[in-house]
């Protein structure tokens, strides 16, 4: 019967050796004996045991039990036989949560007999930490197969925590702003002051990560205070909103005035910017105006007490005028109302006047204006201005100048305006002076004096209705206004009434017209022309004809008579110019043709009268009979 023989290691096979010697012992079966404590040992060793470990984690200040915290412990079991193999480890690794006292069990922790014998030295490793504690040291170890009592110490997680201090209303960092806080580590109170730097950054160094800070008080010069403010590390870590702390900026109220830089006195209803910047740059403007109360002042609302205030003063006919100094809200509003002031200095601008006749309304042109002017700056000045065709001159002024102007004209009073306090243009009243004008009432026809005519006067504005009849023909219209208007009718029996050379004439134009341009003519009232031809012709030797009359329709003119005496017999044409009603005489004969023959064709001839408006022809007839002439008599042109 075969049998194989495995050899140690020991053996060493050599090639060069050709031949082994094997020698073999037979089997002894007392030997078996001494193995059955060995095997009684081994089935001891495989005995599968529980283990189990209670935890606690604790502040290793206080020793005050740590709640929520995740303990891991990582450990080896070790067999002598598992699974149909010998010798085998398992590493494990177990996770609890401790309760509210801190504590935790690692309970059915699967080990055995072997591992108790021969891994006594083997480790179990702790791991332990929430998001406030962290194990210290980390990780802790023990022997774990005994082990049943294990204490963790942990330390408060810490880190830096920044706050930046700002205003409230404009989120401008806050730098020198002072937190007075306190927060509790291990049991312990902790209390401490920061200061805000330049950017109003606070950092807190080293704080529990899980930590409620108190901060009793936070103050900014120029702040309100705020106390008692709760900050929780995890929401300030957790966003920017959490990290801010808010100031509200101390306001106050402000007023100020606008006065005359010469005068001193208030100037009403100006306007003025209101400029506030904070120290970090930030301008905040308002605009107000002063009262009209007479005091020149202004007031601005609910000013930051660290803001810088510019004042800007403005109005028209002023230069504009600023502060001289720069002042905080605060210093300013406990200042002295006499250096609370912008001063505003006034320039000289136009302003029209007006020449104004004081009884028609009616503007005044040429009015020599001498203008003196008694100026808020201290000095005099003089000057004269013409007003112009509407009446309108100018004056250039300081608001608040004192005036005296004296107008004057040829047709006016003189008249003195005395203006206290220039502002703004005035309209000069002036009455006109009173004046007489001589007219006349003339025969049209002669330019002589026609008396005893009836009048009716009429005037715009002084109301003078006599007189009422010509006298002579010469007569005088008294009392008149430079600045009015006049008419005149003037009417007389047989003569057609003139209203048309006087009418709404100007009684300054009439006061400088000559006496002939002042003259009211009256043309008599004739009966129309009415020229024609003659009725006789071939009459006796010698016989005179009935003298033919004919109305001209004027006093005087020049008309055409054409005229036939024949070729057999010379006749003479006698003409006459007279007034109506008279008989025609040698003293008003204007025109005689002599005895004359005209031949086959009538002569024409232009003869001027001027004598009265009646034309009569007489014909006388030549030495014989049947002697032929006629004649035709044409109306003036």
């Amino acid at each position: 019967m075969s049998k194989s023989i495995r050899y140690n290691k020991r053996f060493k096979f050599n090639p060069d050796v050709l031949e082994y010697t094997f020698k073999v012992k037979p089997n002894r079966w007392k030997w078996l004996w001494w193995l059955l404590p060995i095997f009684l040992l081994l089935l001891l060793l495989m005995i599968p045991c529980r283990h189990e470990v209670n935890v606690k984690t604790i502040d290793r200040r206080s020793n005050i039990g740590i709640p929520d915290v995740t303990v891991m412990m990582s450990y080896t079991s070790h067999y002598f036989l598992k699974n149909g193999e010998f010798f085998v480890s398992e590493a494990h690794a177990d996770t609890v949560v401790t309760d509210e006292d801190g504590r935790a069990k690692f309970d059915d922790i699967k080990c055995s007999v072997y591992s108790y014998v021969f891994c006594c030295l083997s480790k179990a490793i702790f791991k332990a930490g929430n998001g406030c504690y962290q194990l210290n040291p980390d990780p802790n170890a023990c022997a774990f197969h005994y082990t049943w009592n294990k204490t963790l110490p942990m330390s408060p997680k810490t880190t830096d925590v920044d706050l930046e201090v700002v205003d409230k209303e404009t989120d401008e960092p806050l730098a020198g702003a002072v937190i007075k806080f306190e927060y509790e580590v291990g049991g312990e109170e902790v209390v401490d002051s920061l200061l805000s730097d330049a950017s109003g950054r606070v950092t807190f160094s080293d704080i529990p990560q899980c930590a409620r800070i108190n901060a009793s008080l936070i103050s900014c010069y120029g702040y309100k205070d705020i106390t008692n403010v709760e900050l929780s590390v995890p929401a300030i870590l957790s966003g920017a909103a959490s990290s801010k702390i808010q100031l509200a900026p101390l306001k106050e109220s402000f007023s100020y005035f606008v006065r005359n830089k010469f005068t001193k006195e208030p100037v009403p209803n100006a306007t003025v910017e209101v400029t506030l910047t904070t120290q970090n740059g930030q301008v905040i403007r308002g605009r107000s105006r002063t009262n009209v109360d007479g005091k020149g002042r202004g007031a601005y609302k609910d000013g930051f007490v660290l803001a810088t205030v510019s004042l800007l003063a403005k109005k028209l006919h002023y230069k504009d005028g600023k502060l001289e100094r720069r002042y905080t809200v605060e210093q300013f509003a406990g200042l002295h109302d006499s250096l609370r002031v912008v001063y505003l200095e006034p320039e000289p601008y136009m302003e029209e006047f007006q020449n104004i006749d004081s009884i028609s309304g009616k503007p005044i042109s040429g009015v020599d204006n001498h203008i003196q002017r008694a100026s808020i700056d201290g000095n005099a000045y003089e000057e004269n201005e013409v007003s112009n065709r509407n009446g309108i001159f100018y004056v250039k002024a300081m608001e608040g100048d004192q005036l005296g102007i004296t107008s004057q004209h040829i047709y006016y009073e003189d008249k003195h305006t005395q203006i206290e306090r220039f502002d703004e243009g005035e309209k000069i009243l002036m009455m006109p002076k009173r004046t007489e004008i001589a007219f006349r009432t003339v025969d049209e026809d002669t330019w002589e004096l026609l008396p005893d005519c009836q009048l009716a006067v009429t005037t715009s504005l002084s109301g003078i209705t006599r007189p009422t009849n010509s006298g002579n023909g010469k007569f005088v219209v008294e009392g008149l206004y430079y600045g009015e208007r006049i008419s005149i009718i003037a009417y007389k029996r047989d003569y057609i009434t003139n209203s048309y050379t006087i009418y709404n004439s100007g009684v300054i134009e009439l006061s400088k017209a000559p006496q002939r341009k002042r003259d009211i003519p009256l043309k008599i009232d004739l009966p129309p022309c009415n020229g024609g031809e003659s009725e006789q012709s071939n009459v006796a030797a010698g016989a005179v004809s009935n003298p033919r009359s004919y109305n001209m329709g004027t006093n005087r003119g020049i008309f055409a008579l054409d005229y036939y005496t024949g070729n057999n017999c010379p006749d003479c044409v006698d003409v006459y110019n007279h007034k109506a009603g008279e008989t025609p005489s040698n003293s008003n004969k204007i025109w005689s043709s002599g005895m004359v023959t005209t031949g086959d064709s009538y002569q024409t001839q232009r003869i001027r009268f001027n004598n009265g408006s009646v034309i009569t022809i007489i014909v006388t007839t030549g030495p014989r009979d049947g002697s032929a002439w006629s004649y035709h008599v044409h109306c003036p042109q």
